[in-house]
């Protein structure tokens, strides 16, 4: 194998839907916004992710996950503190906040088991998604602008999959939904990666509302 494809698969690898880290059981509120019919049709569901994805990613992940993937290269732990503590703080509701430590915390199980030593450092700390993926990023040697693209991605993919569940759709108008929204992925991770510091945050209330009323809604397929 031709070591230049090693990056690639190690990021294909990660943002696989295989990756045991249970990305599949969240919703992100997207499950309320179906049931309160404000998502409901293959348009509707472009909108909501498309509105999340340039209002959340563009301004709060994708840029922290770029500042956590440069301090992780250079092994500047006091930075990684800080910005794995900011991203968590930015998660306004407990469904929010325990959907990503939940999934850090999985993460970095795996990553011990793959025998990378730095990751046992955080098996008892809160750790963000963000802060294991930029760990194996830069472990497995991945560039950041190309995993920034790919978080992005497969963030977008999920939601398609689980707006099929939900409204339902149809295979084909979810492939639509994602040819509309992969125009839109490279202006926002550019976006997000241009941001200084203090332009950081996320405005994203829909989500927010969306995410309380899920965590005590009385029916839902996935996981609070």
């Amino acid at each position: 194998m031709h070591t230049d494809s090693l990056p690639l698969l190690q990021l294909l690898r990660l943002c696989s839907p295989a990756l045991p880290i249970g990305s599949y059981a969240y919703s992100q509120g997207l499950e309320t916004a179906c049931e309160g019919n404000h998502v409901q049709d293959k348009d509707s569901l472009h909108d909501w992710i498309l509105g999340v994805a340039q209002n959340n990613f563009g301004y709060l992940d994708i840029p922290i996950f770029a500042r956590l993937h440069n301090a992780h290269y250079i092994k500047d732990c006091s930075a990684i503190q800080y910005w794995n503590q900011y991203l968590l703080a930015c998660r306004e509701t407990n469904e929010l906040y325990l959907e990503d430590v939940q999934m850090g915390q999985a993460l970095i199980r795996l990553l011990i088991d793959l025998d990378i030593e730095e990751a046992s450092a955080w098996s008892n700390e809160n750790c963000s998604l963000y802060t294991a993926f930029s760990l194996a990023c830069t472990t497995w040697k991945i560039e950041k602008t190309t995993a920034a693209h790919a978080i992005l991605w497969a963030w977008c993919e999920n939601q398609v999959s689980i707006g099929i569940k939900l409204i339902p759709l149809g295979q084909t108008h979810g492939q639509q939904v994602l040819s509309k929204l992969i125009n839109n992925i490279q202006p926002i991770v550019l976006t997000g990666l241009s941001l200084s510091d203090d332009e950081i945050g996320a405005t994203c209330q829909g989500l927010v509302m969306a995410s309380m009323q899920h965590e005590d809604q009385y029916s839902r397929l996935f996981r609070s």
